[in-house]
């Protein structure tokens, strides 16, 4: 068996179509037309088993437009069009076994310290890229040399395979597997068969010539010295044979040219050896992952922002929840104005921390921020922090944004309450939980009832949970008992014209400061009444 070349796994996992894809490499070297299949197939793969379900908060994380929006690769001046599908699966595909997040943070961290490694990365994806493209480009047979465009395919898978083998022996991460991958395909029958064919065809024979110039640069004479065939190429045959050989298809009725014969040995060497190339349709979404959250962080460092291989510890660690340095939601990276960092930390291991402030001052973008680390932090990548310390979480809650649709039964209340529900029903234990502005569709006593209800039964589920309130009263209320539900409370800080800083301190808000928002906003008696006047000016 060929080692599986997995660079997400620390167990290799082949999650792709085997069989789908071996129909499709097939049909790719017959000159079928492939269009978009290969990302297709790509994008579908399966994963490993996870507690992480993608419903729970990809949506209300944005991961489509994070990777649409950061995610990218660039090289020498060429953008590489990535599979965006492929990468939000395997994003959200979170691993929450602690030897495959430190399995693949090995393989960022060499590619970080060995610039030779990071060259032959790089220099594996850009020939990765340009073999699928191959496969990818139409064949118009009256046009193009279907035998040469075929023998490129060979060419570039042989490039590849060497390419792995070649750069990547000495390396100590998971990027070793590419050198065993491609040592195992040299062992094989098929690729021998494959090296004797492009070396045959690229050099069947060794001409020596003698020639003659004249006193003005012209050749006057040209004689041939020898002609050495390669003749221990296994694809070389006497010259007498070869002459027989045309001769008793040309008595049976079958006109075939050297290059139409040289196809069929093309098209039967390449079946053979597709099966190897199969894991490396998966290696290619797997190197983007790699190199995509690199071209993030290099973003992220244009603009003042830092972003780190964070400590990852056991779920079962009695250490802090969740510690980060300088934390910032990726999501604000490309606005006009960069996002403002700021340190978070718990004190508990099972922290339920209950975020208060004024309206715009940062507390939904923090949580957001928050969830985004841990799950960049789970997934072995890098986080939108100077320095991290997390746990491994068996899930991730969030609960963020209000979707409406039409044929929706249920108002906001009913709405939210149905997901309260299905978080205590399905989520895992030991998950984290990010809940924002709870049950603030109702009236304040029901919304408070429903508060500490949710509050307590988090307690029983062992989170690392962060909810936000404008239930501020009794916010203060539990933080005088906060010893019974073991909760922690950080608060929007302000400056002296009572502004947000975007930075969290402890402790409860005082005030939602509404009418300063109100006022921010324009929304003042005086404001509203002076427009109210204008417009009646007008129509009068």
């Amino acid at each position: 068996m060929i080692p599986i070349p997995d660079l997400l796994n620390r167990e290799p996992f082949l999650g792709i179509d085997r069989e789908a894809l071996s129909d499709l490499l097939g049909l790719a070297i017959l000159g079928r037309e492939i269009g978009t299949e290969f990302h297709d197939l790509m994008a579908e793969a399966e994963t490993p088993p996870t507690t992480w379900r993608p419903e729970f908060f990809e949506q209300d994380l944005f991961i489509d437009r994070l990777i649409a929006e950061s995610f990218d690769i660039a090289m020498d001046g060429v953008q590489y069009p990535i599979n965006e599908r492929f990468l939000r699966r395997a994003l959200s595909a979170t691993p929450t076994d602690l030897r495959t997040i430190e399995f693949r943070q090995s393989i960022l961290r060499e590619m970080d310290e060995n610039e030779r490694i990071l060259a032959s990365a790089k220099q594996l994806y850009r020939e990765l890229f340009a073999l699928l493209s191959l496969h990818r480009t139409p064949r118009y047979h009256r046009i193009v040399d279907t035998a040469a465009h075929n023998l490129d395919i060979l060419k570039q898978s042989r490039l590849v395979i060497d390419l792995m083998h070649d750069r990547f022996g000495s390396a100590r991460s998971g990027l070793r597997r590419l050198h065993e991958g491609a040592a195992a395909i040299h062992e094989t029958e098929e690729y021998k068969t494959l090296a004797a064919l492009l070396d045959y065809e690229d050099q069947l024979a060794h001409l020596n010539l003698d020639i003659s110039l004249g006193g003005d640069g012209r050749i006057r004479r040209v004689e041939v010295r020898s002609l050495d065939e390669c003749s221990d190429n296994r694809f070389w045959t006497r010259p007498i044979k070869r002459f027989r050989d045309r001769l008793r298809l040309g008595i049976g009725g079958y006109s075939m040219t050297n290059r139409e014969l040289l196809n069929r040995v093309i098209e039967r060497v390449y079946v053979s050896l597709s099966p190897a190339l199969i894991p490396l349709i998966q290696l290619l979404g797997q190197m983007e992952l790699y190199l995509a959250v690199r071209a993030l962080r290099d973003r992220a460092a244009e603009r003042g922002l830092a972003m780190c291989i964070p400590e990852l510890l056991p779920d079962h660690d009695t250490g802090p929840g969740f510690v980060c340095e300088d934390l910032w939601n990726p999501l604000l990276l490309h606005q006009e104005q960069a996002p403002v960092p700021c340190t978070v930390s718990t004190d508990g291991s099972v922290p339920i921390t209950v975020v208060t402030g004024p309206n715009s001052g940062g507390k939904t973008r923090l949580i957001q921020a928050i969830a985004l680390a841990q799950l960049l932090a789970q997934s072995g990548l890098y986080a939108p922090c100077a320095r991290g310390r997390l746990r491994v979480q068996n899930g991730l809650f969030v609960s963020l944004i209000e979707r409406e649709s039409a044929d929706q039964v249920e108002g906001r209340l009913g709405r939210e309450l149905v997901r309260i529900r299905t978080l205590f029903e399905e989520m895992e234990h030991g998950s984290m939980v990010i809940l924002d502005e709870l049950c603030s569709g109702t009236n304040p006593s029901e919304g408070i009832e429903v508060f500490t209800l949710v509050l307590q039964l988090l307690r029983r589920v062992d989170p690392v949970a962060y909810v936000t309130t404008h239930f501020l009263d009794h916010a203060r209320s539990l933080e005088e008992n906060h010893h019974e539900l073991g909760l922690e409370f950080l608060q929007v800080e302000l400056d002296e014209a009572r502004r947000s800083t975007y930075q969290f301190i402890g402790g409860v808000a005082r005030t939602s400061l509404a009418a300063l928002t109100a006022e921010r906003l324009g929304v003042t008696f005086e404001n509203l009444s002076a427009a109210v006047d204008s417009r009646q000016t007008k129509a009068s």
